[in-house]
């Protein structure tokens, strides 16, 4: 193997076949002796080293499990600290109620006719949802005049109010809203010139019975309703659009943020509870499935009027509401043109005083009994900002006719 390690000498066998084998081997020197000793004490350090670190790997680990074991029973004690200010009540109902979710309760708007100041109106349901009605009654108490836009009304449909485009006459809604084009660009006109008092007493509520199939068969309907979302309320022109579709795309503005941003959407029924659904609410959720009169104004819960008080004010408003005269009374200059239309060569005082003996005959008909504030709004139909000039009416019919 190496004159440094083992000589072997190999002796010649004995020639007797039980004789033995000699190998003769030599023990390794002081140098080899050195060196594996040397390679023995270097393993011995790497070893300790590892098992050091092990040891304080494990020590830092249990040091980690102790402080985690502290804070969380901090924490529970913090609990208790932080209960001590009620004393007397016991410790379990202070730890359960800390855990308890509290729901907040829910904002309900009650007046409708402030909460919708501003802006334009859509109203969203299904078929026998109260869409109709409500529209009636938010366009009588706003006030002024009412103009309806329907194709399919039936004759006992918007009585008492100017119905236009009945019978699917859709070349009647494009001619009348050509015409509310026209009154738009006056009414600011005027507005610019003279002030937002010169329009007082020209208020005029426009509802639009399922505006998106009126869009698609009216071709200025875009224009219509860009211009009325826009500047409507400026000009005292608000709108009603009511439909049985809660999407965008059906009503013709897509992608036109600023235009819906310019009307309360008013969900009624199942169109409510879908909504608040895609809201995630279940809180809102229950309270419109509590009533009919429950409904969303926007995300908003909102309740409504009664609904035999609604259908009061819209049958009381289409049965006592006389268009002509509101027609003379806002527009003096129109009243001169429609006497003269009606009656060529008549004279203008017994024209007028023909109005009159109408009014006058539904005060005795109809206000008997009602007190001079019923009379101006229930009977003669001015309420909000009018109330004045309907009460100055009532006081010159009174000495007109002597009653």
């Amino acid at each position: 193997m190496g004159n440094d390690l083992i000589d072997i000498k190999v002796a010649a066998p004995p020639k007797t076949a039980n004789a033995h084998t000699w190998v003769e081997m030599h023990l390794p020197n002081a140098k080899t002796l050195g060196r594996y000793c040397a390679w023995g004490l270097g393993r011995v350090v790497f070893s300790l080293g590892l098992f050091s670190l092990y040891g304080v790997t494990a020590a830092l680990k249990l040091g980690i499990t102790i402080c985690q074991a502290t804070e969380n029973a901090v924490k529970k004690l913090l609990k208790v600290y932080d209960a001590l200010p009620y004393a007397g009540v016991p410790m379990s109902q202070v730890i359960e109620a800390s855990a308890a979710v509290v729901e907040e309760p829910l904002e309900i708007i009650t007046d409708i006719i402030a909460a919708i100041e501003g802006k334009q109106v859509m109203i969203i349901g299904e078929m026998g949802t109260g869409k109709s009605t409500l529209a009636q009654y938010l366009a009588y108490t706003i006030g002024g005049r009412v103009r309806v836009y329907e194709c399919e009304g039936t004759p006992t449909d918007w009585q008492g109010l100017e119905v236009i485009g009945k019978g699917e006459d859709w070349a009647a809604i494009e001619r009348a809203m050509t015409e509310d084009l026209e009154d738009l660009s006056d009414q600011l006109k005027l507005r610019t010139e003279r002030g937002d008092g010169a329009l007082l007493g020209s208020e005029r509520v426009t509802i639009v019975e399922e505006y998106p199939e009126v869009s698609t068969k009216v071709t200025i309907s875009g224009e219509w309703l860009e211009r009325h979302a826009r500047r409507g309320r400026k000009a005292l022109r608000p709108t009603i659009l009511l439909s049985q579709y809660d999407r965008v795309a059906a009503w013709g503005i897509e992608g036109k943020s600023d235009l819906a941003d310019a009307f309360y959407r008013i969900r009624l029924g199942k169109k409510a509870i879908a909504h608040a659904k895609s809201l995630k609410n279940e809180q809102l959720i229950n309270w419109l499935k509590q009533d009919q009169s429950h409904c969303l104004l926007d995300d908003q819960p909102l309740k409504l009027p009664p609904y035999r008080e609604m259908k009061a004010a819209t049958v009381r408003g289409g049965s006592t509401i006389v268009q002509p005269y509101y027609d003379n009374a806002i527009n003096p200059q129109k009243r001169v043109e429609n006497d003269l239309k009606s009656s060529p060569g008549a004279d203008l005082e017994e024209n007028c005083s023909d109005n009159d003996r109408v009014l006058w005959r539904l005060i005795q008909r109809l206000g008997g009994g009602k007190s001079d504030s019923a009379i101006v709004t229930e009977v003669l139909g001015f309420t909000g900002r009018r109330y004045g000039e309907g009460a100055a009416l009532l006081e010159r019919l009174r000495k007109q006719f002597g009653g």
